[in-house]
């Protein structure tokens, strides 16, 4: 782990880090990266259990090259404290006294047992910023309950309207419902360092719950709230219903790409594979015009079958949204992570990647 030597927006904040795993490393690696210093505690012996989750250079597990881990505590520093020993604990009393902000996430309670409780801590520093994220909150019936990612995200209330009416509902994919609690500590956290420099508002102590995290998520629940409030309605699983084509997932010559050609995109569509040399008597067939030919199954997969499929495999998946773009036609190339990393010509005109070299893990592009 390494610090920053850039001016950042956050230079001079210092940060106390309790926590481990996903959610509350987010956090701080969110404040470290803008130039917070951030002081990282990991329990004797193990660190960090972060440090065995991977994914590992050559599959093979070490504390010190977890994909995971690095990616969570870029620009921070580490120290090993034993927070089961008075000495560990006087240390992060030590440490509070000069420290902007404390961020952990042990299950309610364990803090008040360690004796660094808010109330304990804001006496040692009254401007003290302390930020837990927990899985329901300090307070409340559900309180100490035990939860996962996939128990989280199906309270939240997105995964009843997830996947197909007639199956069993799905999650996203992935850590989305700590990297999302992670993403709102940092916020908040942020809020209160404002209110306390700038409207003398002093210390706070900040209670995030991943449970209500994702009741308030932007990636639909937000709008399915909205509408049961309003109207009543508590949505449906629809699965993948699209109206008009070409629309949805293609196959092409290296690959696939998302293409939304249909409907009112129809005219661009017909216009690009006209220039493109398709025949007219083909592309402008009635049959597939709006609105009815939209709507046509059979249509469709004469339209797929004989006109459209036959010019994606002739092109690649960047040379296809290029086209599609050059007509307004909504298009983007379904990447592979090999291609967001060395074959995105936008980020890598925005030098959204770089390489650090890591003593253990070698070099690693971030």
């Amino acid at each position: 782990m390494g610090t920053s030597r850039v001016t950042q927006p956050l230079d001079g904040v210092r940060v106390v880090d309790l926590s481990q795993g996903i959610s509350g490393p987010y956090c701080t690696k969110l404040l470290a990266d803008f130039g917070a210093d951030v002081i990282k505690l990991e329990r004797p012996g193990t660190g960090d259990y972060a440090r065995q989750m991977g994914p590992f250079p050559g599959d093979v597990p070490h504390d010190e090259k977890s994909g995971l881990f690095l990616h969570l505590n870029t620009n921070k520093r580490s120290i090993v404290v034993d927070l089961k020993s008075d000495g560990g604990v006087e240390l992060v009393k030590e440490l509070v006294r000069g420290a902007d902000v404390l961020v952990e996430n042990f299950r309610p309670g364990v803090m008040e047992g360690l004796g660094l409780d808010y109330a304990t801590l804001e006496k040692i520093n009254p401007n003290l910023v302390m930020t837990s994220i927990s899985n329901f909150g300090q307070t409340g019936p559900y309180r100490d309950y035990l939860a996962s990612e996939l128990t989280l995200f199906s309270m939240g209330g997105k995964m009843s309207t997830s996947g197909f009416p007639d199956r069993v509902p799905l999650r996203l994919g992935g850590n989305h419902v700590q990297y999302q609690a992670g993403n709102v500590g940092a916020m908040t956290t942020l809020f209160a360092l404002q209110g306390r420099d700038h409207k003398e508002m002093g210390g706070q102590h900040i209670d995030i719950s991943i449970f209500e995290t994702q009741t308030g998520s932007f990636n639909v629940r937000m709008p399915s709230l909205l509408q049961y409030a309003y109207t009543g309605e508590r949505g449906k699983r629809l699965g993948s219903v699209r109206i008009g084509y070409p629309a949805g997932f293609y196959p092409c010559q290296d690959g696939y790409v998302s293409v939304q050609g249909g409907s009112a995109f129809w005219p661009r569509t017909v216009a690009m594979l006209l220039d493109s040399g398709v025949p007219s008597e083909l592309v402008e067939d009635p049959r597939f015009a709006p609105p009815m030919g939209q709507l046509d199954l059979d249509a469709k997969e004469e339209f797929e079958g004989t006109i459209w499929y036959p010019w994606l495999f002739e092109r690649t998946k960047l040379q296809i949204v290029e086209e599609c773009q050059s007509y307004e036609i909504p298009s983007g190339a379904v990447n592979t992570v090999q291609d967001v990393m060395y074959n995105n010509p936008q980020a890598e005109a925005r030098k959204c990647w770089t390489t650090i070299e890591h003593p253990e893990a070698g070099s690693v592009r971030h």
